[in-house]
């Protein structure tokens, strides 16, 4: 169930040194310890920390010394960096540095495991040749751990074991070590032939080939903020600055991060918009789509709103900054999709429970295996060393810290670029449990604009008026009113190409209607009590439907009606039956009145409806249905819908919704296309499908692999190869969410 949050401050922190999912949770746990901190979310994959503060928010250095003592590196970054996840800004050195550590690690480790394979040909009786092949690999092997592929996780492990936080390169650090450590006392004491100088390089090789790759994999897996952050210029074109109100010599370019809230920017053509802003000069077509969706060019003139990151493809604009960088409407999508990909869904907090305690685990396993293959199997010690090395380094739970982060920020990530932008990880999982919709009509299900649905003809009037005369007659009368109804009468008449006459009376009584004076004729068009009121009868042969009615009178006589209703959105029959075929079933509560709800209804196929629905009954009925075992979504877009939206599991609703129903919902869809309702469930399902499948193989894969390695079936060059490809599947399934979102993919129950 959503809850509206209450305030509070959130602190970003990147967090360097993490390697599985134990590293997570002894981040969240120091940072949980620091007073003022009421939540600490981690993310393997982005390398964040989110923390919530409470009104007393601890200082950004007492966070970050309480990540050091945890015995992890940590950086922070302003709010508003276009690259909040650190990724992007950092990627492409660490791609360097894994590229050279591989290197190294290919470089100097197959020559040692070249020499272990041909040791027995080229050692012979001369004195020394025995150990010559051995001591080459030992100081290779010193030279291995030293470098750029050994050294970093070597360090990593004993600092890990300083601060007593166990993670995976504890484990590395604990079996190579092992594995050197055995082969140098071999060395010392003659028995040269047992050297695992090899194991100690194999491992360091696997290790690094396998960062590599996932390290590729992840920065797939995270480029969904990158690639909106792209989207954004780096420079404005500054015309004159808010606060002095003055033109600056000429235009000048400066940095998008300098640019304040009403300062005057200039936009060429074929230029994307830096900022939210207001038209002051010039006019022009706008592509939205990298932010409405909208595929069609729109042309905006002085007065009209302007949105960062659409593109100006026609015109010369002038614009006053109304919102700038995190604020600004690209820069709100980036900011909820972060916070997305830095939440956990309940199967992750799971995880992270059990990989928290799994390092230790790993090591009992790894002396048990020790003892009891030299003692119980009476294998010699040299075997059990190589045992309890493979145990140690298959036992690393790192596929179990990506399975879930890697497939919510490639599933939200991918949301994202299609217009879902989901406002946490928990929302996402509940998406895909849905089985009961409720709608809103007005503004959901419909445009929340009137249009004329038909006309009747009075009987007095058929040989004088027709269906077109009737609505020219209307729409001239009313053409000064703003009244919405009268506006879409006018704008029936224009599309019907309809001349309009110029009244040389008007007059508007609020509420009721208007009279006015075409021609000589005296004219009312309004409600049929306000027909009554000017003793006009004859309407009552129709039966006026429980529609939007507007009766038109001409000289006391009635001549007909016209009846408006609220236009269906184009494309919500169809969502509606792509959320049916997905086997959940649709409910529409509106507050409109019965006549017009079961139109709409019917016309949507939609079986069930509650009309004339307060904000309370819309609340209770969320209330009822959970209580009856539903999970249940809410698509709503008015400020009498966040109750509804804030109980519901899920709550959906619009960008253009108001602001206080997109603070309540979980899910807001971008383009206002109802079609991506299915997506959203469809896209639930495949995250949860898809999560389940990475815990289950990680988890098999230890409860497989490490009897295997316990019992000496698996090497340790092997037991590395086989754990980092645990984790690099981890990601590539994650992978299979990318495109994810979209209205026109297939959609599986």
């Amino acid at each position: 169930m959503s809850t509206a949050p209450p305030p509070r401050e959130l602190i970003r922190l990147r967090i360097e040194g993490m390697t599985c999912g134990s590293c997570v949770a002894r981040v969240e746990r120091a940072l949980r310890a620091v007073p003022g901190v009421t939540q600490a979310q981690v993310n393997l994959t982005t390398e964040t920390a989110t923390i919530e503060a409470s009104d007393a928010a601890p200082p950004r250095a007492r966070l970050a010394d309480a990540v050091r003592q945890a015995g992890y590196d940590v950086d922070t970054f302003r709010e508003g960096d276009p690259t909040l996840s650190g990724l992007e800004k950092t990627n492409a050195a660490r791609m360097r540095e894994q590229r050279q550590a591989l290197v190294q690690a290919i470089g100097i480790g197959l020559p040692i495991v070249v020499l272990h394979w041909l040791a027995p040909t080229l050692r012979s009786s001369e004195i020394g040749g025995q150990v010559w092949p051995t001591a080459i690999q030992a100081l290779l092997c010193a030279v291995l751990l030293a470098s750029s592929a050994g050294a970093p996780i070597l360090v990593g492990g004993f600092r890990a074991l300083v601060h007593r936080a166990p993670n995976m390169d504890l484990l590395i650090t604990l079996g190579v070590g092992a594995a050197f450590a055995a082969g140098v006392v071999n060395l010392l004491i003659g028995a040269s032939h047992a050297s695992h100088f090899h194991a100690a390089a194999m491992i360091l090789m696997v290790i690094n080939t396998g960062r590599l790759i996932e390290l590729r994999a992840r920065r797939d897996a995270s480029s969904a903020v990158s690639t909106l952050a792209r989207r954004m210029p780096r420079t404005a074109q500054l015309v004159s600055t808010g606060k002095a109100g003055l033109r600056s010599d000429g235009i000048t370019s400066v940095p998008i991060d300098r640019v304040a809230v009403g300062d005057r920017i200039r936009v060429p053509p074929d230029t994307i918009v830096p900022v939210d802003g207001r038209i002051i000069d010039g006019e022009g077509a706008l592509d939205e789509s990298a932010v409405t969706g909208e595929s069609a060019p729109r042309f905006r003139a002085i007065a009209d709103d302007v949105l960062a990151g659409t593109l100006l493809v026609e015109g010369v604009l002038t614009i006053e900054a109304t919102r700038v960088g995190s604020d600004s409407a690209i820069g709100r999508v980036i900011r909820m999709v972060e916070q997305a990909q830095t939440g956990k869904t309940r199967m992750q907090r799971i995880a992270d429970r059990v990989a928290g305690v799994f390092v230790p685990i790993a090591v009992l396993c790894a002396l048990v295996t020790l003892f009891g293959a030299h003692f119980v199997q009476t294998v010699d010690w040299s075997t059990a060393v190589m045992r309890a090395v493979a145990v140690l380094v298959i036992a690393c739970p790192c596929a179990m810290g990506l399975a879930t982060p890697t497939a919510v920020l490639v599933a939200t990530g991918s949301a994202a670029l299609e217009g879902i932008l989901v406002r946490d990880a928990a929302a996402l999982e509940a998406a895909g449990r849905i089985d009961c919709m409720m709608l809103d009509k007005t503004g959901t299900l419909t445009s929340g604009r009137p249009v004329v649905s038909d006309v009747l003809v009075s009987d007095a009037a058929s040989s004088e008026y027709d269906e077109a005369g009737i609505i020219e007659l209307a729409a001239s009368a009313e053409q000064y009113s703003q009244h919405p109804l009268a506006r879409a009468i006018v704008a029936e008449a224009r599309r019907r190409e309809l001349p309009l006459r110029e009244p040389t009376s008007f007059e508007n009584h609020p509420g009721r209607g208007i009279s006015a004076e075409l021609a000589g004729r005296r004219i009312l068009v309004g409600s049929a009590a306000y027909l009554r009121e000017n003793a006009i009868d004859g309407q009552d042969e129709f039966r006026i439907q429980n529609l939007q009615a507007v009766l038109v009178a001409v000289d006391q006589v009635f001549v007909g009606i016209i009846h408006l209703t609220d236009e269906i959105r184009p494309e919500a029959s169809a969502a509606v039956a792509s959320i049916a075929a997905l086997g959940i079933t649709t409910e529409m509560v509106t507050g409109d009145h019965a006549g017009t709800a079961n139109h709409v209804a019917t016309a949507l196929s939609i079986p069930r409806v509650t009309a004339e629905a307060t904000p309370e009954t819309k609340l209770d009925l969320v209330r009822e249905r959970r209580r009856a075992g539903r999970v249940v979504g809410f698509v709503g877009d008015g400020i009498n819908d966040a109750p509804a939206l804030t109980e519901a599991d899920v709550g959906i609703t619009f960008a253009s919704a108001t602001d206080v129903a997109t603070s309540a919902a979980d899910i807001t869809i971008v383009h206002d296309d109802l079609r991506r309702l299915a997506a959203i469930v469809s896209l639930g399902r495949r995250s949860v499908r898809i999560i389940k499948q990475n815990l289950f193989w990680a988890f098999f894969y230890n409860v497989i692999a490490i009897p295997l390695a316990a019992v000496g079936k698996i090497p340790p060059g092997y037991a590395a190869a086989a754990m980092m490809a645990s984790s690099v599947s981890v990601v590539l399934n994650s992978l299979r969410l990318r495109g994810a979102g979209k209205p026109t993919e297939s959609i599986r129950p």
